[in-house]
Formats: C-alpha cells, sequence, structure tokens
C-alpha cells in the first residue's frame, strides 16, 4: 500500500517489564491510551494546518 500511498509504521512502548502482543501473558497498558490518543490527534491537527499536498 506504501508504494501508492505515503505512510508509516508507528509504535507506542508497552513499558518495562511487559509481554510482547503475541504473547498469551500479554496485557495492554491502559495507562497509554492518552499519550496514543493525543499523538494521533497533534499527527492530524499539523497536517491539516499544513493542508493535504498531493504528489
Amino acid at each position: 500500500m506504501s508504494n501508492i500511498v505515503p505512510g508509516s509504521y508507528v509504535t507506542i512502548g508497552l513499558g518495562e517489564d511487559r509481554c510482547e502482543v503475541h504473547n498469551p501473558n500479554y496485557d495492554f497498558n491502559d495507562e497509554i491510551l492518552p499519550l496514543g490518543a493525543t499523538y494521533w490527534a497533534k499527527l492530524v491537527e499539523q497536517r491539516l494546518r499544513k493542508g493535504v499536498q498531493s504528489d
């Protein structure tokens, strides 16, 4: 897909002493939700200020 539309892959850390996603003992770190939501909201706000550019 990124050959057609520019994109990126972003991860947000799980914190220390946490199991990886595909581990049966994985427990999502709910405390990271506000940080992740803020990241995406600020990214969208910045993008909207710049305007959408097409190649």
